[in-house]
């Protein structure tokens, strides 16, 4: 297990068949919180669901959350280069394996007392306890045997030599177990009761297997693999069944088996993939979710679905360096859960940024002479556009979505999913901004300043309100911008697409060319701002990578 510093990968589409299946609505994951904790490396973290707890494995000590009250116990017990935590005893006990010392530790979790320390083998890593024998198997990654320690006697119970680079391992609640073997691109099959390894399964196309789960009933495993895909194999035959397209730096699956779900933290790429596996025979992915580079690991609240992902900000690797380095203060765990309608905030830019008499002037009053001036200049353009072009300003009024640049930019953008992970995350933080600024300022639309103007949108019991600014054109300018970034020799085209697109907002009837205008400094201010937050810069690298790949159109 590599911790802390973490690499600055970039994903790349891959053009082998690879499973992905659209975001479907009902898989929207937010960032609704982020818990600050003091700087250090980390690793694989835990949820004890009795006691509303989180805990983290930090190189130098456990680190413990309670989730209620957000109080952080930075080092509730010492670790040396800590890599797991289990919970034991109704969380009463913490049981941490030290990559350093060869030790594994059983913690007291409410005061932090070390009660018993157990030698398991050279750079014990990933552990589990099998309920069929009660025993806490712990990955020796330095030496390829697995340590069985009896968490009732606290004592090592035996051994088990499996070879090479063990990581993720999991029970199949039944005596046996699967472990992934890093440096050997396989997983070996244990029989915990035997103490022995029965077999290996070859991971072909998979380099660097990591993170580990068993889902659909233990039937399927699915394992996370360095070269940025996900296989998803048969656990009785061996076969791969699937490849799934995930980002770079994977450590972990973590599994919501109640809301159909597997999620991978990709450290590299800076997103957490969301993985169907309601049926065994259709799993894939459903969604790419933003999380920020450097979030690997994390736990699972089972009682509200909430994901904890821990991780720093970092720099931009220096010339010839693997990776950057965090910045001091800036550890945080981020808090992922599902989207509330009506309940969506900002989850990357500042808010107080964004009030909206800071970015924008306060659009001409009702009645005024200067709205006249605009409204003389709205059907000046409604009546001297065609009939085709009216008939774009309808489709452009249906299409709210970054897809409304494929032709600009000669890619299908939905089917790239780090691209439209990040274009819809762009679309969301600059539709938050603007929406505050249309509660602000409450301009009433052309339509409703004069009757005779037609809405193209004709949406039934509509109101004429929040007109300023516009939503559409907020989308297309900070969509726009960003895609002329990444796309520099389609700049122009998309940038005109851009433009053409607010137009649409004006034909429409549906805004003011200042609406639009004021879309155009929110728009590109959000783009600026989330082009330039070193948080996301693995999605950027991956989204420029999909997009530099050959026209998949």
């Amino acid at each position: 297990m590599k911790i802390g510093m973490l690499a600055a990968a970039v994903a790349v589409c891959l053009v082998t068949p690879c499973a992905f299946a659209q975001s479907k609505a009902d898989v929207d994951y937010r960032i609704v919180d982020r818990i600050a904790g003091r700087d250090g490396g980390y690793d694989f973290a835990t949820i004890d669901q009795a006691n509303g707890r989180l805990l983290i494995a930090r190189t130098d000590a456990i680190e413990r959350v309670d989730l209620a009250s957000r109080t952080v116990t930075d080092a509730l017990a010492p670790a040396k280069r800590g890599h797991e935590v289990i919970v034991l005893d109704g969380g009463a006990t913490v049981f941490e394996t030290d990559g350093e010392t060869g030790l594994a530790r059983f913690v007291a979790a409410d005061t932090g007392k070390v009660l018993a320390e157990v030698p398991t083998g050279t750079k014990p890593d990933a552990a589990f306890l099998d309920p069929a024998t009660g025993l806490i198997a712990v990955m020796n990654a330095g030496d390829g045997s697995i340590a069985l320690v009896d968490p009732k006697t606290r004592s090592l119970a035996g051994k088990i030599t499996v070879g090479g680079g063990l990581e993720y391992g999991v029970a199949d609640g039944k005596g046996g177990a699967f472990v992934n073997i890093e440096d050997g691109n396989a997983i070996a099959r244990i029989d915990l009761k035997a103490r022995r390894r029965t077999g290996m399964i070859a991971l072909s196309g998979c380099d660097g297997p990591t993170g580990l789960a068993l889902v659909a009933n233990g039937t399927r495993l699915i394992t996370a693999c360095a070269n940025r895909v996900a296989l998803v194999v048969d656990a009785k035959t061996g076969k791969t069944l699937a490849t799934l397209q995930i980002g770079a730096d994977p450590d972990a699956v973590l599994v919501d088996a109640a809301r159909g779900l597997a999620f991978i933290p990709c450290g590299g790429t800076g997103t957490l993939v969301a993985i169907s596996i309601t049926d065994p025979d259709q799993i894939a992915v459903v969604a790419v979710i933003p999380t920020q580079r450097g979030a690997k690991t994390g736990a699972i609240d089972l009682r509200d679905g909430r994901i904890y992902l821990p991780t720093a900000t970092f720099t931009a690797p220096a010339p010839g360096a693997k990776r950057g380095q965090p910045i001091a203060g800036s550890f945080t765990v981020l808090v992922l859960a599902p989207a509330e309608k009506g309940k969506k905030a900002l989850q990357y830019l500042n808010a107080a940024a964004y009030e909206p008499t800071r970015l924008v002037p306060a659009p001409a009053a009702k009645g005024s002479p200067e709205e006249a001036i605009e409204l003389k200049r709205s059907h000046a353009l409604i009546d001297g556009a065609s009939p085709e072009r009216k008939a774009q300003a309808k489709a452009d009024s249906d299409t709210e979505n970054p897809s409304i640049f494929d032709a600009a930019t000669g890619r299908d953008l939905k089917s790239l999913p780090n691209t439209w992970a990040l274009l819809k995350l762009i679309q969301g933080e600059t539709d938050l901004a603007i929406n505050d600024s249309k509660v602000k300022f409450g301009r009433i639309r052309p339509w409703g300043v004069d009757n005779t103007i037609i809405n193209c949108e004709n949406e039934p019991g509509a109101k004429p309100t929040r007109g300023y600014p516009s939503g559409h054109s907020g989308l297309g300018y900070s969509v726009g911008w960003t895609l002329a970034q990444l796309m520099p020799d389609k700049a122009s085209d998309i940038l005109a697409r851009a433009k053409d697109y607010a137009v649409s907002r004006e034909i429409c009837g549906a805004h003011f060319a200042s609406d639009t205008e004021a879309s155009h400094v929110i728009g590109t201010l959000t783009a600026w701002t989330l082009f330039n937050d070193p948080r996301l810069a693995g999605l950027y690298d991956a989204a420029r990578a999909e997009l530099a790949a050959p026209a998949n159109r």
